[in-house]
């Protein structure tokens, strides 16, 4: 017996304890509140790595090409304090990544124009940008799927192309937060780096889980690489030997891949868990590779790239990455259920 069959009577428990939460809500014993603005809810049932930071990038942008006045409203996880905290205004940060979060602090500082408020309670939130910010015109819930308490006009759920079933198991024996047949309650699927993977096994999660629901495909794209200033650099200024690379993310090999499509080698990868935060200990990990190595800099991820800002005595380059739908139609169908009534 391995480790994930000793976990499955937990994940039975934390299953159920899902469920019956979800069929209250559905009941209405606990009641669903509504925002003043329109909200878009983007989510996964399954726990990191489905590439959702990049996706409320572009989806973000995307809005105010439609002449949409967008916030975020984040939940701020790994942030070291409580309660309401306004991360960027609109027209720069105003919060660190300590503060704030490493997504919030990476959505706030490639978003400008944008309001960013991170808050647990995310009814609480929308109304606090709703009084600061009163022509903001539609919420961003993100990473808001099984945030049922907050109405949304529409629920966008991700899957990964590389792993859309999370391994099938719900936490703490698998990465399931919700069971797959959550997946009912979208308005529309997107199956995330298709680039990297067939969607056909993602596309026969969704036919059977949410039959009927429409289904499109994001392509991740790599920017580039970025120095300090967010000055665009050439990975071939990069050689091997020069650099360590440095990750705290749901799926460090997706940076390892990215790093080789770029042509970077680098001469150790060091790679952290999740929303990792960049202490004494960690540092000193760092330190002592860049030491041992003989390296002269650190790559690393944009979400990374913001927490270690100021913290090593060598350049970091950061790898930018976006995602994109790759079917036009995509933004048309998203406005017009954006006008619908809330769920």
């Amino acid at each position: 017996m391995n480790g994930s069959d000793l976990l499955r009577p937990i994940a039975g428990v934390y299953g159920a304890a899902v469920r019956s939460r979800l069929e209250l809500y559905r009941r209405g014993f606990f009641h669903v509140r509504q925002a003043g603005r329109p909200v878009i809810s983007i989510g996964n049932v399954a726990v990191g790595g489905t590439g959702k930071t990049p996706f409320t990038l572009w989806l973000a942008s995307e809005l105010q090409h439609f002449k949409q006045r967008p916030s975020i409203l984040t939940r701020g996880y790994g942030r070291s304090g409580r309660g309401s905290l306004l991360v960027s205004g609109g027209a720069e940060p105003i919060a660190a990544a300590r503060e704030a979060g490493d997504e919030p602090a990476l959505l706030a500082r490639a978003l400008p124009g944008v309001p960013i408020l991170a808050d647990a309670d995310r009814v609480r939130g929308a109304g606090r940008v709703e009084a600061l910010f009163p022509d903001v015109s539609v919420h961003l819930l993100d990473d808001g799927f099984s945030h049922v308490r907050l109405a949304r006009n529409v629920d966008i759920v991700l899957l990964d192309a590389t792993d859309p079933d999370a391994g099938g198991a719900l936490l703490p024996a698998g990465r399931l937060r919700e069971p797959l047949e959550s997946l009912a309650r979208a308005d529309l699927i997107v199956i995330t780096k298709i680039e990297q993977a067939s969607p056909e096994r993602a596309l026969a999660v969704a036919l059977r889980y949410a039959p009927g629901v429409p289904v499109y495909g994001a392509r991740t794209e790599v920017l580039g690489v970025a120095d300090d200033r967010g000055e665009a650099v050439h990975p071939i200024d990069l050689p091997p030997g020069t650099v360590v690379g440095v990750c705290g993310i749901a799926r460090p090999d997706s940076f390892a891949a990215t790093l080789e499509s770029l042509g970077i080698s680098p001469t150790e990868t060091l790679s952290f868990n999740d929303h990792a935060r960049y202490g004494s200990f960690r540092l000193g990990r760092i330190l002592r590779t860049l030491e041992e190595t003989g390296a002269t800099a650190v790559v690393t991820t944009e979400k990374d790239a913001v927490k270690l800002e100021g913290l090593l005595p060598v350049p970091i380059y950061r790898v930018r990455i976006r995602s994109r739908v790759v079917e036009s139609s995509f933004m048309a169908d998203l406005l017009t259920r954006l006008a619908q009534k809330p769920s």
